[in-house]
């Protein structure tokens, strides 16, 4: 296994990426107030481009990666808005499903501080990505440089897709997306995938882990037990704390990346983007994690979900090396 600091070959293989997960449109309504339940709030509503997987891909082709994107959207006007964004964002659609079901919506209140309220995601649509249309794909994840994932798929989805990715040696990251939608990923690492990168938060770490997470002491437990069972890196968001980095010889804590907040939305999705960029470029995985907080930080600064001006934002970035990993002690996950 590579070392933290070291760069890491698994990551440089020549070939376009694949990314397999979620496209929507994004309806963000933001208050001018705190919001109060059970009645209207006066606020500002902007509609645009969305989705872990396209947020992913959109920012690695503004990277300057050449990026083929697996999802599914409806045969409505939609639909053919969001493939029309993402071709002219340079991401490659030909292999995206056109579904009967509505193209899928993420309607996410904003409190006015840019801070995420409560967000509701319908992505029915993506049940047409099925293990089925995975195996009509096995020429296209073999031709892959690295194999990218959310779990907005189904959980029969993702095993079929990690399988297809092990057999051809290309390597998997996933993104968990979010603490309900973290379960899938269970599925996957009970199949024996091999996982080289998974990137859960500090809400995600207990569903992927299987271990309740209270204190620093619970979160080595759940990255030994999420290394047992075949992930081989991992970078835990842990809020204003930093990015935990570790791999099974390896912990460190990389610290937080703070700045302006605009809009929580799309943060992480930069994030997952510029690690994997980072690490394409021969950055160690600490390296990495730094570039993913910058691009993280520069996100959330816009209310562009996937800002325009993150090439610029991660020129010489991702060199800190981090610090040993001891994290004050919280009662809450």
């Amino acid at each position: 296994m590579d070392s933290i600091e070291g760069p890491v070959p698994v990551f440089q293989r020549p070939g376009r990426i694949l990314v397999a997960g979620g496209a929507n449109l994004d309806v963000k309504a933001r208050t001018h107030r705190t919001p109060r339940t059970g009645t209207s709030n006066p606020g500002s509503v902007v509609v645009a481009p969305g989705g872990v997987g396209r947020n992913i891909a959109h920012a690695l082709a503004l990277l300057g990666e050449e990026v083929t994107l697996v999802t599914a959207v409806g045969r409505d006007a939609a639909g053919d808005g969001l493939l029309a964004s993402c071709e002219s964002a340079g991401i490659d659609c030909s292999l995206v499903e056109r579904a009967a079901a509505p193209t899928g919506v993420y309607v996410a209140t904003l409190e006015p501080d840019g801070e995420l309220f409560v967000g509701v995601s319908g992505m029915e649509v993506m049940a047409a990505l099925t293990p089925a249309r995975i195996a009509a794909l096995e020429q296209d994840i073999a031709q892959s440089s690295v194999v990218l994932a959310d779990a907005n798929l189904a959980p029969e989805t993702l095993v079929a897709l990690g399988l297809a990715a092990a057999r051809h040696g290309v390597p998997l990251a996933v993104e968990p997306v979010s603490v309900p939608k973290a379960a899938r990923l269970v599925t996957l690492l009970d199949a024996g995938v091999p996982v080289a990168l998974m990137t859960p938060n500090g809400d995600e770490l207990p569903v992927v882990s299987g271990v309740t997470v209270h204190n620093a002491d619970d979160i080595r437990r759940a990255t030994s037990r999420l290394h047992m069972r075949g992930v081989q890196r991992l970078l835990i968001g842990l809020g204003r704390e930093g990015v935990l980095v570790s791999t099974p010889e390896e912990t460190r804590l990389v610290s937080a990346s703070t700045g302006l907040l605009e809009d929580v939305t799309g943060g992480g999705d930069a994030a997952f983007a510029a690690a994997i960029w980072a690490l394409r470029r021969g950055s160690g995985l600490a390296a990495a994690a730094q570039a993913g907080q910058t691009a993280a930080r520069e996100a959330v600064a816009t209310t562009e979900t996937v800002p325009q001006s993150l090439a610029a934002a991660l020129a010489g970035a991702g060199r800190a090396p981090g610090s040993a990993f001891n994290p004050p002690r919280r009662s809450d996950p």
